[in-house]
């Protein structure tokens, strides 16, 4: 059994990994937006490689470990998923969608990283190429060979059982959200067209497990948003 110190410790070290861990990701964005906007010597650019460095090695130095693990839609920081919301997203969606072009599943800091070796990495996973991503994967590891950049450890991504069943739950969930919400939606426009009241209590129901959806989940309804038949255009846009 968990004993209270232990269990603090833990809900402390979590505290810890979420807020600095968001601040992390937000850090790798503006660093990256600033190379693509000013040349590597401006200050601009400096400056969000040595806030990303800082950081980093804060984490590093609390936590003696700092790892970044894509898997699915989601991203970990140490074992804990960072979570989305609306100040977060553009900045965590674009670090998701580098990392998997990139055929990269984790980045381990083993070193404390300078703002140089952030500067390599970065530019190299942003960097224009349409390789699939297993070659891209094998050029980043080689030219942060060549760079002499050793603070990082890169792997490909790696999918457990834990991941793949998460993974498989969320999507049955909003499946089931979806469908109950384009139904309701069937209904209620048709009860507006017979000159029926809907159900402002089934409404609520439904508009509140949508919520709960994206609190617990913020992806999973995302990728949903596509899935449209031609006859339910109206229904499934509305939800």
């Amino acid at each position: 059994m968990t004993t209270p110190e232990r269990g603090t410790e833990s809900a402390s070290s979590g505290a810890f990994i979420r807020k600095h861990g968001r601040n992390l990701i937000i850090s790798l964005y503006g660093a990256m937006r600033a190379m693509k906007l000013y040349p590597v010597e401006h200050n601009a650019v400096q400056k969000t490689l040595a806030e990303l460095s800082e950081t980093a090695q804060e984490i590093l130095k609390h936590e003696s470990e700092l790892e970044i693990r894509i898997s699915g839609e989601f991203i970990f920081l140490n074992s804990n998923r960072m979570r989305l919301d609306l100040t977060n997203f553009a900045s965590f969606g674009h670090v998701l969608n580098l990392c998997k072009a990139a055929g990269i599943g984790t980045i381990a800091l083993v070193q404390p990283g300078a703002p140089r070796d952030w500067l390599v990495l970065l530019a190299q996973l942003d960097s224009q190429t349409k390789a699939a991503p297993a070659d891209r994967f094998a050029e980043i590891t080689r030219k942060l060979s060549e760079a002499g950049v050793s603070a990082f450890e890169i792997g490909p991504p790696t999918e457990s059982d834990s991941d793949k069943q998460l993974a498989e739950e969320t999507k049955a969930a909003a499946h089931r959200t979806y469908a109950t919400s384009v139904a309701l939606t069937r209904d209620v426009m048709n009860s507006v067209r017979m000159g029926r009241t809907p159900s402002i209590k089934k409404i609520k129901r439904v508009v509140q497990g949508i919520v709960d959806q994206i609190l617990n989940e913020e992806t999973s309804l995302i990728n949903l948003t596509a899935i449209r038949d031609y006859d339910e255009y109206t229904f499934t846009h509305s939800v």
